[in-house]
Order: structure tokens, then C-alpha cells, then sequence
């Protein structure tokens, strides 16, 4: 009786959470398409990519980032530090890029490099250090000479 009645009632809902659904999914594609039009068309400007690199202020990668990845990347590089999002301006183009592209695992350090008509390249940095402080230094630098190399262009 009671499976009975949960499906009467997913049935007769179906309507209503699928409208909800397409919706959502309508949005998130609307909100993907338009940033990289902001991306594509001004962002990137007269060049042919950009980069985004997201990084804190953990003892895990602070000193080795600043200094070995930091001070490679191009000019006009937009870094922003998780540990100062309180202050990151909400409505500023690198903030929702990271929001839409990052994703929620493996977020911090990341490297976006964003191509004129290209989708956009992570470079996930987080797994790479915690291999590297585990004795297995291998995997951060395959991703940061990666990262360097496509950054660089």
C-alpha cells in the first residue's frame, strides 16, 4: 500500500518536478553559454587565452605555489586566494568563472585556462599535493608543467 502510494505520487508530481528540472537545467546552460561569450569575445581581449588560477593559504602549497607557479604564469593572469573570498567581489567576471568551471571537488589550487573558442582546460592541483606531501611528488609535477606549458601557450 505504501509503495502504492508513493508512486501515485512521483506520478502525479512528475509534471511539476520535471518543469523544475528542465528549468534548472535551462539555466545552468544559459549561465555556461553566456560566460564563455563574456570569455571568448572580451576577456581573453586580443589574445588567444587566458588564465585563472585559484589558490589559499594552506601550509599544504602556499610557499610552493607562490613560488614556483605563481611567478611563471602570464601577465595577465587573474590569481584569486580562496582564504580571501569574503572579499571577492560577487559580480566580477573571474569569481563566476571559477564558480561555474571549478566545480565542487578538488577546487583548491585549481588552473583554468580559457582558449578563444575552446572549452576551458582545469588543471586540478589538490590530489597532486596531497600525493606530493605523502612522498609521491611525481603527479604536481606532470600537472604543474602542464599547466605551465598551456598557460604559457
Amino acid at each position: 500500500m505504501r509503495q502504492a502510494f508513493l508512486l501515485a505520487v512521483v506520478v502525479l508530481t512528475a509534471p511539476l518536478w520535471l518543469a523544475v528540472l528542465f528549468v534548472m537545467v535551462l539555466g545552468r546552460f544559459v549561465q555556461v553559454v553566456a560566460l564563455y561569450a563574456f570569455v571568448w569575445f572580451w576577456w581573453i581581449g586580443w589574445g588567444r587565452r587566458r588564465v585563472l588560477f585559484v589558490y589559499s593559504d594552506s601550509p599544504n602549497w602556499k610557499e610552493y605555489v607562490e613560488a614556483n607557479i605563481l611567478p611563471k604564469l602570464p601577465a595577465n593572469t587573474v590569481v584569486l586566494n580562496w582564504s580571501n573570498r569574503a572579499r571577492w567581489p560577487k559580480f566580477s567576471l573571474p569569481v563566476m568563472l571559477f564558480g561555474c568551471f571549478a566545480g565542487e571537488r578538488e577546487f583548491n589550487p585549481i588552473g583554468l585556462v580559457f582558449e578563444r573558442f575552446e572549452v576551458v582546460e582545469r588543471y586540478r592541483f589538490w590530489q597532486p599535493f596531497r600525493d606530493a606531501k605523502h612522498g609521491h611528488p611525481e603527479a604536481l609535477r606532470l600537472v604543474e608543467t602542464q599547466f605551465l606549458h598551456h598557460a604559457a601557450g
